[in-house]
């Protein structure tokens, strides 16, 4: 830690506590609650630039976090000043009051979003358009790939040349089918079905419920054929996400693609395979997507207000700060002014030298802004969970899938229209 930024860290269970370190008391004082310990560095940063403020950091387990902070919000009992959400369950707070409106004044972070890409400004948002909750990171996705893998079986590694070989599905599962064969079947071409079922998930055009009830997109339906296509050309390693076998893997070199955004490659491919560090790429999919995002609000409770906006705009819209994050911690952002002030300077070992930033700063502006709603998240979990049932071989036809979707989705949400 930078002497001088904290205090005091206080470490239990699940809470930090930071300090400002002027040698006077701190005047104001604000909490801060997330479900991740990534807030800790700009906690740290902020309060080197307010040392005469007092910031109580409460890290909550993802497991507790939800409940916890939907009781906190709707009593306002010991209710945070500043709260994290994650993308998938951002929906299911930015149009409760107890967030507090950001647009106009004396906050215009309407303005300041701007230079958030389109496709996280969509989450920023309520359905009045109101900015509720603001973004640090930009989740933009890509494909990861071996470089060895992809030296052998399609006589290249360079980004650029991987990436148009494969620009649609087809291309993906006919390379799938060639180095399955040609492997002897040691070699996969996707970890999973999730691996499909991300993509799709970008391009919807509808959230999964309009005017109370169900829709389901064509990208939706289109995950089901092309899941069939990966198995039929042995496309799949059929790994689940975060098991064993699906870590190991990666270290071990027997799947050439990992689809996955931008956090993936620190707290994923570098975590799980820290031996292999320049044998990876990265290049651009069938279709831009993103995934996951944390994103912080104020409570319209807070008596801190001022002090909580303070940090939150910090956070998502401070360039020099973000830039810093960029270079120290090679953390992509959600800002286009900061990631492109610094694209030039980043380069990845892990990736042999390639400038990921500036892979993902062409990759972000295609991302789609996709609207969502309250039951986007559960009724994605609902669909996602049954897919890689549907992959293990599980349903006899797609129609029973479907039909034992609207079961499970009536169940879970009784008053949607589920036809």
């Amino acid at each position: 830690m930078k002497k001088g930024a904290v205090c005091a860290l206080v470490g239990a269970l699940s809470l930090s506590l930071f300090v400002g370190c002027s040698n006077e008391d701190p005047k104001d004082e604000i909490t801060i609650w997330s479900f991740t310990d990534e807030g800790e560095y700009a906690v740290e940063a902020f309060l080197e630039e307010n040392p005469n403020v007092k910031v109580n950091f409460q890290y909550i387990p993802s497991s507790q976090y939800e409940t916890k902070l939907r009781s906190a919000l709707s009593t306002g009992i010991r209710a945070p000043d500043v709260f994290a959400l994650e993308a998938e369950y951002v929906r299911k707070f930015i149009d409760h009051p107890s967030l507090e409106s950001l647009t106009g004044a004396p906050y215009y972070a309407d303005e300041l979003v701007e230079d958030h890409y389109d496709y996280i400004q969509g989450i920023e948002k309520d359905f009045e358009g109101d900015v509720r909750t603001v973004a640090y990171q930009g989740t933009t996705g890509g494909f990861y790939f071996r470089r060895d893998l992809a030296e052998e079986y399609l006589g290249t590694d360079d980004p650029k040349e991987v990436s148009a070989m494969i620009e649609t599905w087809d291309d993906v599962f006919s390379i799938g089918e060639k180095i399955y064969e040609e492997s002897g079947g040691e070699v996969r071409m996707l970890p999973n079905w999730n691996s499909i079922g991300q993509v799709q998930d970008a391009i919807v055009k509808e959230p999964w419920v309009v005017d109370n009830e169900l829709v389901i997109d064509q990208a939706k339906h289109d995950a089901l054929d092309l899941v069939d296509q990966a198995i039929e050309t042995n496309s799949l390693a059929m790994l689940e996400d975060w098991s064993p076998g699906w870590s190991s893997s990666m270290q071990q070199g027997s799947i050439l693609f990992y689809p996955g955004p931008s956090w993936y490659l620190k707290f994923v491919l570098q975590s799980n395979a820290p031996d292999t560090t320049g044998q990876w790429g990265l290049a651009s999919g069938p279709s831009a997507f993103s995934g996951g995002g944390t994103f912080y609000s104020v409570y319209s409770g807070s008596e801190n207000k001022e002090l909580a906006w303070d940090f939150v705009k910090y956070y998502g819209f401070d360039v020099d700060f973000l830039e810093g994050l960029a270079v120290e911690e090679q953390y992509y952002t959600s800002n286009r002014v900061a990631n492109e002030g610094v694209a030039d300077e980043i380069t990845s070992d892990f990736l042999a030298g390639q400038n990921f930033f500036e892979f993902f700063n062409e990759e972000s502006e295609k991302v789609n802004a996709v609207v969502r709603t309250s039951f986007d998240g559960d009724i994605n979990s609902i669909f996602n969970e049954l897919l890689g049932s549907y992959a293990r071989g599980n349903f006899s036809s797609k129609d029973a899938f479907w039909e034992r979707f609207k079961r499970d989705v009536k169940i879970y949400f009784p008053e949607l229209t589920v036809e």
